[in-house]
């Protein structure tokens, strides 16, 4: 008992010390009196040991390179821009690109980051994207369609929103790009957790190659990692396991979740050491030739008595060396996580990552320093938001201030009896709140019909009567809606190009009916007209009505211009009926 709390009681350099060389000095006694069947047993527990901790590293490595490859999937499934871009049901051709140009910057920016993926595909039976980081061609036209015919779609649809891990070739999106692992998660709606499509993630099996470049096996073995009985990845050198039988992959993955045997594969002896991935199911295994083995227990038993006495003296002294340094280390570690919790500065502080006390001293740093960049950008975010809703709410104020304001103005041209005055302001604040139209872009044939009579209200007062207006509208059609502000922009053309350059009174005339699913509307006028090849000066509103048309109906809807010089101009306007 005193003798315990005498050793509580000493320095952690001293408890290291006196560890370290009793911890020595007994596997050297002991190894010197064993006979070569037990340095033989030692020398395979040992190898095992080592190759159970390169195999943990290995599956440490895969373990975090799959848990990479969940999150880009959860990053996907939880997009809004994805959500919208697989479960929008509208035919609103803008939205839908809209949804798409964001939906491929998003996998854009996640492969330039993420080397190891050679595409990424999301898809519905409605619509689809897939982008490469290289020139590859497709294989199929319509992905989703032949991709829902494989046993692996089923799988991936029985996972309930789960990822799927695919080794085989049965589907294969690209030409002449075999080799290459999927990853394949259907994704659900997040609203109403309904199925809107299907993500895949291809993934270069060169990866492995990368992963495991800085990792090496000390007993010279070769490294393969087993999906079920197919071979995922191997590094192997050796001519005999290139190719190994079905017979011995089947072997190999029937073995428990993790062990060791020793086993004869293409004639020669191994030592197969073996774990399993709990999440992917992938068998990592390690071969080792025995051989190798049995020389370095030979080279043991050999010079095991010549250097014992020796290996005590070097072991005291690593000893002292080790608590040196790692008591030194410590010290450190300590200082500055007391720093960190007092939310202190650590500057001019770097530890030597020559041991795991260092590595992990300088990833405690690593880890703070992020910690507190981000804890500054968001108060930082937090700031930029509370302004975005100031200005929104600014945004919001004036168009009511300047509506309010018109109306005042018309009240005090009533008292005064301006009734011109009090006629333009009338008009004019209509037409500012039909332009609002409570901020949608969708309005009626009616509210643009209104729009148009006082904007023209507000013309003829300003040419004092110049023109005459003929309003001919289909009954009926007054409800439809339309894109608001496709009409008024034909009429001021036609008062500023036509009309206004014309030396006696003019005419305009608006007609608008419906045939079948198209709206169609005429604004004709007397004026001076023009020749349709000098029209690029005044084109500019026209083409920009032509764009909006064009994009929200379609490539077949838009305008035609129909001009006489010295006789008149005709727009004709035809847009689809909204639903």
């Amino acid at each position: 008992m005193n003798i315990k709390r005498l050793f509580l009681s000493i320095s952690i350099r001293s408890k290291i010390i006196i560890l370290s060389i009793a911890c020595s000095l007994l596997p050297l006694v002991l190894i010197a009196s064993l006979t070569f069947v037990y340095l033989s047993k030692v020398i395979e527990n040992k190898m095992s040991d080592t190759t159970s901790n390169l195999l943990g590293s290995i599956n440490w490595n895969i373990q975090t390179f799959v848990n990479d490859v969940e999150s880009i999937s959860k990053l996907m499934l939880s997009s809004r821009d994805v959500q919208n871009f697989l479960s929008y049901t509208k035919n609103d051709f803008k939205e839908i690109y809209d949804f798409q140009n964001a939906t491929r910057s998003l996998i854009v920016n996640i492969t330039n980051n993420k080397s190891y993926i050679r595409y990424v595909y999301v898809g519905s039976g409605q619509r689809e994207l897939i982008t490469t980081n290289q020139w590859d061609r497709l294989t199929y036209d319509n992905i989703y369609q032949a991709v829902s015919r494989t046993t692996w779609y089923q799988q991936v649809g029985e996972m309930g929103g789960r990822g799927l891990w695919l080794n085989s070739d049965e589907v294969q999106l690209l030409k002449d790009s075999p080799n290459l692992l999927l990853y394949g998660k259907r994704l659900n709606n997040l609203e109403t957790l309904e199925p809107i499509g299907m993500l895949i993630i291809s993934i270069d099996r060169r990866v492995f190659d990368e992963m495991f470049k800085n990792i090496s096996n000390a007993e010279k073995g070769d490294l393969m990692i087993l999906e079920q009985n197919k071979i995922i990845y191997s590094n192997s050198h050796n001519n005999d396991l290139k190719k190994v039988p079905q017979k011995d992959l089947n072997q190999i993955y029937d073995l428990p979740e993790r062990g060791n045997r020793i086993e004869t594969m293409g004639g020669e002896r191994y030592v197969i050491t073996f774990e399993t991935n709990p999440v992917t199911q992938w068998k990592v295994v390690s071969l080792i030739p025995y051989s190798s083995i049995n020389s370095e227990i030979i080279l043991i038993r050999n010079v095991t008595l010549s250097l014992t006495l020796v290996a005590f003296l070097l072991a005291a002294y690593g000893a002292y060396l080790i608590s040196k340094r790692i008591t030194k280390q410590l010290t450190l570690l300590t200082s500055v996580a007391r720093k960190a919790a007092k939310r202190d500065e650590i500057e001019g502080i770097l530890f030597v990552e020559e041991d795991e006390i260092g590595k992990i001293g300088n990833q405690f740093l690593r880890i703070f320093r992020t910690n507190t960049e981000l804890s500054d950008r968001l108060i930082e975010a937090k700031l930029k938001e509370k302004e975005a809703e100031l200005h929104a709410l600014q945004s919001q104020i004036n168009p009511h201030f300047l509506y309010n304001t018109l109306n005042s103005i018309y009240l005090m041209a009533e008292r005064i009896s301006a009734k011109n005055i009090s006629k333009m302001v009338m008009s004019l604040s209509n037409i500012f709140k039909l332009s609002l139209n409570n901020g949608d872009y969708i309005t009626t044939v009616g509210n643009e019909i209104e729009q148009v009579k006082n904007y023209l209200e507000i013309q003829n007062i300003r040419y004092k009567g110049k023109f005459e207006v003929i309003i001919d509208l289909e009954p009926g059609i007054e409800h439809i809606r339309m894109l608001k502000l496709l009409i008024q922009p034909l009429v001021e053309n036609a008062i500023f190009h036509g009309i206004e350059l014309k030396e006696d009174k003019g005419s305009i005339v608006i007609r608008g009916r419906r045939e079948g699913a198209t709206l169609i509307f005429k604004v004709e006028d007397d004026g001076v007209g023009f020749d349709p090849v000098d029209m690029q000066p005044r084109g500019y509103a026209l083409r920009n009505i032509q764009e909006r048309i064009q994009l929200h109906y379609g490539q077949d809807r838009g305008i035609r211009i129909d001009s006489i010089p010295g006789a008149g101009t005709k727009i004709t306007l035809e847009i689809g009926i909204m639903d």
